[in-house]
């Protein structure tokens, strides 16, 4: 995921009323639109930004009440490194397994297949230095040595068993071959560099999208320059539904308000780490250092401060996943505040790709994308907030 743009909207500045109304059944969202400024606004039920939100919440520990808006779960939209997430607990759930704790470092004894892989990558690298560069400003590197780690069957068996049989964790992160059913063999090692155990090559079997078609858009720019006309089909990509990002992320954040058999199978020393790890902002990070100049708090946080440069308000605690690709701009983030006493599960995606050519880099995230989900999120958090 990449976000090299300025972004020009304060996450700061008090509400605006919206002079919108848009009109919903349920008055939850009748609040929450009435409370973002527009145009912002007025996208929740414009069908070109295919909005999909889902939103659950609850009050000092009591259950957790839901609401959603617009949710079409067999429509395909990119995931894009929401997919991570998943990803990166299958990989916890399997060191621990296998006996191992986040120090443990991964790497293969083969070259790579696929997918980015920069020449500076390291060789081995401890598992809690992939969950960083995941989490903090999501590098796809990472996500790739997982998948080549897990191997193709082995993940989507797992993620079968945990109750979502229609996720799709398919296609390496920048892939630019179509062999991603097959992964690469390797080792696990300890801080001094000997061998624990070690993975073998693997064949997957192919997945596709498991709900028709994912035929979509006006055309596809190929990395040559040419332009390919007609809707693309994305079923080899990765696909989560909305709701599934946010189940999976529930049954890590408070595991006994799921079944049983979604609850990651993690030790609670490890789960307690991860947490530490994925709420940290880019800036706290001591290994890879990242320069907040660069790399500023809403970076890969969209909701409450992915429209500005400035620090995350003190208090405020955002544990979760973004992704953006084609267009396409998704959160799912548990959101909290010290002086609050509501938990909040908040998860959307937005398509903003006005020419509808996917893989030409022009999609309007700065102007609508980042701003909506930003706005969003304040908004969802001011109705949750409200006097009772």
């Amino acid at each position: 995921m990449k976000r090299r743009t300025l972004l020009q909207f304060g996450a700061g500045l008090p509400l605006a009323l919206a002079s919108t109304h848009i009109r919903a059944n349920d008055p939850f969202w009748a609040q929450v639109f009435a409370a973002m400024p527009n145009p912002f606004s007025a996208m929740a039920s414009n069908p070109e930004y295919r909005i999909q939100i889902l939103c659950q919440y609850r009050r000092q520990g009591s259950q957790w009440y839901k609401h959603s808006w617009q949710l079409m779960p067999e429509r395909w939209f990119s995931t894009g490194s929401v997919s991570k997430l998943p990803m990166a607990l299958l990989a916890c759930e399997r060191m621990a397994a296998l006996g191992f704790d986040l120090n443990a470092q991964i790497g293969f004894t083969q070259l790579p297949i696929g997918g980015e892989w920069p020449e500076q990558e390291p060789a081995f690298e401890p598992l809690a230095r992939s969950l960083t560069r995941i989490f903090t400003i999501s590098e796809n590197p990472p996500f790739n040595r997982l998948y080549d780690f897990l191997g193709v069957d082995t993940s989507h068996d797992r993620l079968a068993a945990l109750g979502y049989p229609a996720a799709r964790l398919i296609s390496r992160m920048s892939a630019p071959v179509r062999e991603n059913v097959r992964t690469r063999a390797g080792q696990i090692r300890d801080e001094r560099g000997r061998v624990l155990a070690e993975f073998p090559e693997r064949t997957g079997s192919v997945r596709r999208f498991p709900f028709g078609s994912a035929l979509t858009g006006s055309g596809f720019l190929h990395d040559d320059g040419t332009l390919a006309t007609g809707p693309h089909d994305f079923s080899a990509a990765n696909f989560i539904t909305l709701a599934d990002s946010q189940q999976m992320l529930k049954a890590l954040i408070d595991p006994a308000s799921v079944p049983v058999r979604q609850r990651w199978v993690i030790p609670e020393v490890m789960r307690s780490e991860i947490l530490r790890i994925m709420a940290m902002m880019p800036r706290e990070s001591r290994d890879p250092v990242y320069p907040e100049s660069e790399y500023h708090d809403g970076y890969a946080r969209f909701f409450m401060i992915g429209d500005s440069q400035v620090r995350k308000p003190d208090g405020l605690h955002l544990i979760g996943k973004v992704g953006n690709a084609y267009g396409f701009a998704t959160d799912v983030e548990y959101i909290t505040a010290d002086r609050s006493d509501i938990e909040c599960l908040l998860s959307a995606n937005v398509y903003v790709n006005a020419d509808g050519i996917f893989n030409d880099d022009k999609y309007e995230y700065e102007t609508l994308g980042y701003p909506f989900l930003a706005a969003l999120g304040r908004a969802v958090w001011q109705v949750l907030n409200e006097p009772q």
